[in-house]
């Protein structure tokens, strides 16, 4: 509990949306047809703005952290090194998803 209380609730479910779509990566080339389009288009699109939205939390947690005490310093800190931690979890599962496309 005292992890989600560190981390935040919004930043929870950020993270929580990051770590429902890594594995769904698996079904991204499936067939667009009824549900096939939610893995093959929504999901691979919603995985470009978490790496966006993640980005950007981070930057904002760093430059948070430029003004507050030592303290409130390390949960910022904490936050960063959870936010670049879940970009590199989505950099690593899509990466090769996203390299395949435009190849032909």
């Amino acid at each position: 509990m005292a992890f989600l209380l560190r981390l935040g609730v919004l930043r929870g479910l950020l993270l929580f949306c990051v770590l429902i779509c890594c594995p769904l990566v698996w079904l991204a080339d499936t067939e667009p047809v009824g549900w096939g389009v939610v893995t093959s288009y929504v999901i691979p699109s919603l995985v470009v703005l978490l790496g966006f939205v993640l980005l950007l939390d981070a930057l904002m947690n760093r430059i948070f952290m430029l003004e507050k005490g030592a303290e409130k310093r390390a949960v910022q800190q904490f936050r960063l090194w959870s936010d670049l931690g879940a970009f590199f979890l989505l950099l690593v599962c899509w990466l090769p998803y996203f390299s395949t496309i435009g190849s032909g």
